[in-house]
């Protein structure tokens, strides 16, 4: 069960709920952030020390461990940074509410943008437009300019005037993997960069059945996760929210013809959905010809085509863009981790921010994404020698990048993380139950509007 504000509220009595009402007058207020003003000076100098409370586990543990030490050496302030491991993104937040009660938040922690807005509504949490371009130590036009715009808007909360509350840490987008030997085999020559009729073609094309008419290649895998959904929405020319966040629009056509290709590909033996990360090694022995992942998959799906007798790749494969109603206007959506920054003393909430502008710098977001498989940051990524020869050994992973200046955020209101549960629940009744797209999704709809109006 996800943590939202409406399940901490309902226990008011407990810890949660005790920490929104104690720290509810601090800060930035709900009805939007406080903003427009540079983040005080301050004289680094003395020793300082900040926490940073994340969640990355294994290879990424041990990397983001060496940037938190080259920083602690490098940063000429002597500021010093802690990296303390705190279990899952929920488990993050459950700590985190808890210490915002007591008064002892840590200095930075990663969370998703949900999450933030919790930390916001209690005024907890430093707005970084403050330091963004104002502060004593800004990032100037070009850096600016260079991160990718989907990324950082991620941080801007609607509800909080499109402040920017948390900055970009693990990003990653909605793609496209496909079988290229596959699909060339089955006529389809053009793999990437499709519309709707022509997917619609391609994975009927490569769908192959034995003589009892049992599937034994699907086309398509469905991921039943409301991140895949938003991001067919926005291909078809749909919106998830009106302008004005007051009420959902993803049951409208868009998102209707959506639910309809995928249950009417199911219906038809060419598409399936299947248990957690099965499609995977699906995709890897040739069961399924394609898959909409994230493009963090990148490595685990590498994994599954190589041939483990051999350690050869069993077949051509590649990263493209999700089908669009406009191929010549592709868009997907990126999600993933930031880093929120809460209020404490002027030296360490600037010292914090030098750790942001640290991770975010062109050569510590390189290491970073070769590492862990999330994206760079930056556009100028492409041209550092690492990346380049990344892109020797993976052109997958290049084909990935060259897709981010496509992305743009999901939504980022209160409500929308139940709103996810409600959008997977719909897609799971069409595809397994067989029920009326239409009806299924006007139905989420209504509860999602209601799920809106009472978390405002």
């Amino acid at each position: 069960m996800r943590l939202t504000r409406r399940r901490l509220m309902a226990h008011g009595a407990g810890a949660y709920g005790a920490a929104l009402s104690a720290c509810a007058p601090l800060g930035i207020a709900t009805q939007g952030a406080r903003g427009g003003t540079a983040a005080p000076a301050v004289k680094f100098g003395d020793p300082v020390s900040i926490t940073f409370w994340h969640t990355q586990t294994g290879v990424n543990q041990k990397a983001l461990a060496e940037l938190v030490g080259k920083f602690s050496t490098a940063n000429g302030k002597n500021i010093t940074l802690r990296g303390e491991y705190q279990g899952s993104y929920q488990q993050v937040f459950q700590k985190t509410m808890v210490a915002i009660q007591a008064g002892s938040p840590p200095d930075a922690a990663l969370a998703f943008e949900s999450m933030v807005q919790e930390y916001a509504r209690a005024g907890a949490v430093v707005d970084l437009d403050e330091y963004l371009a104002k502060g004593p130590s800004p990032l100037d036009k070009e850096s600016l300019g260079d991160l990718f715009p989907a990324y950082l808007g991620g941080g801007r909360l609607d509800a909080f005037r499109r402040r920017l509350l948390s900055f970009p840490f693990a990003k990653s987008l909605a793609v496209q993997y496909f079988n290229e030997d596959q699909l060339k085999s089955a006529g389809q020559t053009k793999l990437s960069g499709l519309s709707f009729d022509e997917f619609r073609r391609q994975v009927a094309a490569v769908t192959k059945k034995d003589s009892r008419g049992r599937t034994t290649v699907y086309g398509q895998h469905i991921r039943v996760d409301a991140s895949y959904i938003d991001a067919f929405v926005y291909a078809n020319g749909g919106e998830l929210l009106a302008r004005d966040n007051s009420k959902v629009r993803f049951h409208e056509a868009p998102g209707v013809e959506v639910f309809e290709m995928w249950a009417e590909m199911v219906r038809q033996g060419q598409a399936y959905t299947g248990q957690g990360f099965d499609y995977q090694t699906d995709f890897g022995q040739g069961k399924v010809a394609g898959v909409h992942d994230s493009s963090a998959s990148r490595p685990f799906i590498a994994g599954e085509t190589v041939d483990r007798t051999t350690r050869r790749e069993r077949f051509r494969w590649g990263i493209g863009m999700i089908p669009q109603k406009d191929p010549a206007r592709p868009v997907t959506v990126t999600f993933g981790g930031n880093i929120a920054v809460f209020k404490s003393t002027p030296l360490k909430q600037a010292a914090a921010w030098e750790w942001i502008k640290f991770f975010s710098e062109r050569d510590q977001t390189v290491s970073w994404s070769i590492a862990s498989s999330y994206m760079p940051l930056r556009r100028s990524a492409a041209e550092h020698p690492e990346i380049k020869a990344l892109w020797e050994r993976s052109p997958q992973a290049r084909q990935a990048f060259e897709l981010a200046q496509h992305a743009r955020p999901e939504p980022n209101i209160a409500a929308w993380q139940d709103i996810r549960e409600l959008l997977a629940s719909a897609l799971t009744a069409v595809i397994t139950k067989d029920m009326p797209p239409r009806a299924t999704l006007e139905e989420a709809a209504r509860q999602a509007n209601r799920l809106i109006a009472e978390q405002k």
